[in-house]
């Protein structure tokens, strides 16, 4: 009888506050401002009214982050766009959690394919994931011609990351897998994962996500 080959193992994180702390779109959008057309950033208060407007269910997060961008960074030049995209995620990677750095290298001692799936644009994420020795990544687009792109976010996300493993053949029951957040809004790819790591540095968030079946995580320390 043929030995079964051993199970790919792969860990997937989100990016936002699960390997850096905070979030990083309206900081993107402050960052690009000053350097692209600073006098935008005196439509700060229109892009807050406009989150405002997403949190009371006026506005869906495909159209918010669509909006946030033509306010705030107008319609650059896609090369002066990249250059700005890859000067933020230099600056923004040194916020990277101490506890992920020290899970990410634990990744590569026990062999695991590392992953990044993330709600951020791929535009300066793809830039944060390879400052992290991320090869793999899977993120929103901007579509500089004004299509709204689906945002990579709670189920689409986890359609997403199926999408990606069956265009690499990966089979599902071929994969150990283990997903790391810090979003209840990514509780279909926290269950559909082996192990789903919760990141928080909060005991009643952290004992929410034991009772989701998730293991709670500190990556701050």
């Amino acid at each position: 009888m043929a030995k079964r080959e051993r199970k790919l193992r792969m860990t997937i994180y989100d990016l936002d506050g699960t390997l850096l702390s905070g979030s990083t779109f309206t900081p993107f959008l402050i960052f690009g401002a000053r350097r692209l057309a600073p006098w935008r950033l005196l439509l700060l208060p229109v892009w807050v009214a406009l989150m405002i407007g997403h949190k009371l269910g006026l506005i869906g997060r495909t159209a918010l982050k669509h909006r946030g961008m033509r306010l705030m960074l107008g319609r650059p030049q896609p090369e002066r766009l990249a250059e700005v995209a890859r000067a933020f995620a230099e600056a923004r990677v040194a916020r990277l959690h101490p506890g992920a750095r020290r899970a990410m290298e634990e990744d590569v001692r026990e062999g695991r394919r590392v992953l990044i799936a993330t709600a951020a644009y791929l535009l300066y994420a793809e830039h944060i994931a390879r400052l992290l020795d991320v090869e793999e990544i899977i993120a929103s687009h901007w579509a500089l011609e004004g299509e709204l792109q689906p945002n990579c976010y709670g189920p689409e996300k986890l359609a997403r990351v199926r999408a990606w493993l069956a265009e690499r053949g990966i089979a599902r029951e071929d994969l150990h897998l283990r997903f790391v957040s810090d979003s209840f809004a990514d509780a279909p790819l926290l269950d559909w994962a082996d192990e789903g790591w919760f990141v928080t540095a909060r005991a009643g968030t952290a004992r929410r996500a034991g009772q989701r079946g998730w293991r709670p995580v500190d990556f701050t320390r």
